[in-house]
């Protein structure tokens, strides 16, 4: 599989710009922090939401816990990862019963991941509700899951991936749409592509020669028998008329007479 970088979607400006605004909404939506705690999904959830919980101290002055939830051994793909998956730790150190959690992720695509930290959460405890924080929604939802708080919609195909990169993670903020090329695909498109400049080159080639016969084979003469017809121009009656004249005069001839248009 080859990935090709395409667009740099947000930089690290618009990054902290969505943080906070989403912080802002939080605290609107729930009329205050009162019963709020945040639930990072690893691994870039958990950075997001230590820095939604640093916005929301920043203008509330009030501090807001971040737990840290690593689902890899809820996926419904498990199997198919690996034989021997490599398991983080949860880390929620605060009773959840009867509060609102606000759970954050990267990046909202089929809403399987989504679904497999509900099923840890309900683990932990009854939370009065469960709601839902992205950076980036990109669509493509295989879940009846729908996210309350999204930084960025950014539609995508099947093609193409949406990567975030943070500091604390990989040394940078941005968001980078990426088109996802399969080798196969690749070898296909290249041989589609070869086989339509062959076939052009064929064609061409063809043209050519189907010139040459076309000229090859011309019929000559046109031209030649215009000009006959333009010399006789006289047509059969001109030379019915000679001929009776020069037979009239063969006969004077023979009998002795004058030759019409001779002098003595």
């Amino acid at each position: 599989m080859i990935i090709l970088r395409k667009a740099v979607v947000m930089d690290g400006v618009q990054i902290n710009r969505t943080i906070m605004r989403v912080a802002h909404e939080i605290v609107e939506r729930n009329r205050g922090v009162e019963g709020l705690i945040l639930v990072g999904i690893r691994e870039r959830g958990v950075p997001l939401a230590e820095r939604i919980a640093l916005a929301i101290l920043e203008f509330e002055k009030v501090e807001i816990p971040v737990g840290v939830l690593d689902i890899t051994l809820y996926r419904d793909d498990l199997q198919m990862i690996s034989h021997h998956p490599v398991v983080g730790k949860t880390e929620i150190k605060n009773d959840i019963h009867d509060r609102v959690v606000i759970l954050v992720d990267d990046v909202l695509f089929t809403g399987r991941t989504v679904r497999a930290a509900l099923d840890e959460l309900i683990d932990f405890g009854r939370p009065k509700a469960i709601q839902l924080a992205v950076l980036i929604d990109r669509g493509h939802r295989e879940f009846p899951i729908r996210a309350d708080f999204v930084g960025k919609n950014v539609p995508t195909s099947n093609h193409e991936t949406v990567e975030v990169l943070l500091v604390e993670t990989d040394g940078e903020d941005q968001v980078v749409l990426s088109d996802i090329i399969d080798d196969k695909e690749k070898d296909r498109a290249e041989a589609e592509a070869s086989g339509a400049a062959g076939a052009a080159r064929t064609g061409q080639s063809r043209r050519k020669a189907a010139g040459k016969e076309a000229a090859r084979k011309k019929i000559p003469g046109k031209k030649v028998a215009k000009k006959k017809v333009t010399k006789n121009k006289g047509g059969a009656k001109g030379k019915r008329k000679k001929t009776e004249k020069a037979k009239a005069a063969r006969k004077t001839t023979r009998k002795g007479g004058r030759t019409p248009g001779k002098k003595k």
